[in-house]
C-alpha cells in the first residue's frame, strides 16, 4: 500500500434550535491505486456512471464512506468489491452519482 487517500463520511445532525449541521469526518489511510478495468469501465457506463479508478484498502479501514480524496481531487465511491479477507476495492468516479 503505497498511496494515502483520505475518506470522507458526511453526517449531518440538528441543532437543539433543529438546524441542520452537516460536519464531515475524515480517515487517512494507506491504498493501493489500481486502473479501472475494460469490463469495469463500460459496465458503469452502462449505468451512466464514469469509472475513473479504483482503491484497494484494508477493510478494516473503510466504513461504508461515500467520497474520498486524493491528490486534492475529490472522488465518489460508486461500487465495493472485496477481495479475499482483508482487502475491498472502491471503484471511483469523479462525478457524484
Amino acid at each position: 500500500m503505497k498511496d494515502i487517500v483520505t475518506l470522507l463520511k458526511a453526517e449531518t445532525t440538528k441543532d437543539k434550535y433543529g438546524d441542520t449541521i452537516e460536519t464531515t469526518e475524515e480517515t487517512e489511510v494507506f491504498a493501493d491505486r489500481k486502473s479501472v478495468t475494460r469490463q469495469e469501465f463500460y459496465t458503469a457506463l452502462t449505468g451512466g456512471i464514469d469509472a475513473k479508478i479504483v482503491f484497494a484498502v484494508r477493510v478494516d479501514d473503510y466504513a461504508d464512506q461515500e467520497k474520498l480524496m486524493y491528490n486534492g481531487k475529490t472522488y465518489y465511491v460508486v461500487r465495493t468489491y472485496q477481495k479475499g479477507e482483508s482487502l475491498i476495492e472502491l471503484v471511483c468516479s469523479d462525478k457524484a452519482v
